[in-house]
């Protein structure tokens, strides 16, 4: 099977969960794949590189390295890293990618955020996660306001992988134990989506770009309460999973971050996120159930 034509998607995020998923759907897929990394050496990007994607080295930080990553290239996937330590990095790469690629001549851009952002009035309880919408937000800002012929914002929701290694060491860090626990009352319905969503979602973005132009669209597979997460971790592992309902506090000392716990908050008083699972459905792109997921990533839980 040959290769799609040139030119290159730049994938912004490669090493990570959505990025790494996009890349190796396009990979997957024919499409010519370079993948920007700070180190082209790390693991992650040597296993990208042996899928046959380009690894290059450049820095979002610094806008002079970015010229020679986006040379050839039409279409940019973006996941941006936040910084929980410095909430001006998130804003400063993202202005950067927006200017060098502008000045590159490149067309299209699919940015991931996360769902919340473009959810108005929004809920305000949490300082916390107020800031996050609002960087979320101008980053979003950036692209929509960028005079790209194509964008588009993906919203995904409560990630799959939070129950498996590495991000389960901060999201569910007791369910080796047979423990789920957080803030969230066990019969709140909660949407759920894996990476590999995303990127099925990004890839059409990429080949239908008319399709895609100018949508928010928020991401969800299927919609179930920590009660029933908790019973499909039991019958597909084969070992009993149980979910407890704590305090904040309680949450963040067993080991939750306090920004998690305090999303729970918002997820117990915004139900289903503020939308419809049917407005994902109706783009038409299958997706993957929550006891498929756990089958295909039993190692990892």
């Amino acid at each position: 099977m040959t290769e799609k034509s040139t030119p290159y998607i730049l994938v912004i995020g490669g090493t990570g969960t959505q990025g790494g998923n996009v890349a190796r759907e396009l990979l997957k897929h024919r499409h010519r794949v370079r993948v920007l990394s700070r180190n082209p050496e790390s693991p992650a990007a040597k296993r990208l590189e042996q899928l046959g994607a380009e690894v290059v080295q450049a820095d979002l930080g610094e806008q002079t390295t970015l010229a020679s990553a986006m040379k050839d290239i039409t279409a940019i996937f973006s996941a941006q890293y936040t910084d929980p330590n410095d909430t001006s990095t998130e804003l400063r790469n993202a202005f950067n990618m927006v200017q060098v690629a502008r000045e590159t001549g490149i067309q299209q851009i699919i940015h991931t955020s996360v769902i919340g952002t473009n959810i108005f009035p929004r809920w305000n309880k949490s300082p916390l996660l107020s800031q996050l919408w609002e960087i979320k937000y101008e980053v979003e800002e950036y692209i929509r306001q960028g005079g790209f012929q194509y964008w588009t914002i993906l919203h995904p929701s409560f990630f799959m992988e939070n129950f498996a290694e590495p991000l389960s060491k901060y999201m569910a860090p007791e369910i080796k134990q047979g423990k789920l626990f957080g803030v969230l009352h066990p019969e709140t319905l909660i949407k759920l989506n894996c990476g590999e969503d995303t990127a099925k979602f990004a890839r059409g973005g990429f080949e239908n770009p008319v399709k895609f132009q100018a949508k928010d669209i928020n991401i969800a597979s299927e919609e179930l309460s920590m009660d029933q997460v908790a019973a499909q971790l039991s019958e597909q592992l084969g070992r009993t999973i149980v979910y407890e309902e704590v305090t904040v506090e309680e949450g963040v000392k067993r080991g939750l971050w306090e920004g998690t716990a305090q999303s729970h908050h918002w997820m117990n008083e915004v139900p289903g996120f503020g939308f419809d699972l049917n407005e994902t459905i109706s783009y038409g792109i299958p997706l993957k159930p929550f006891d498929q997921w756990i089958r295909e990533n039993k190692s990892s839980i």
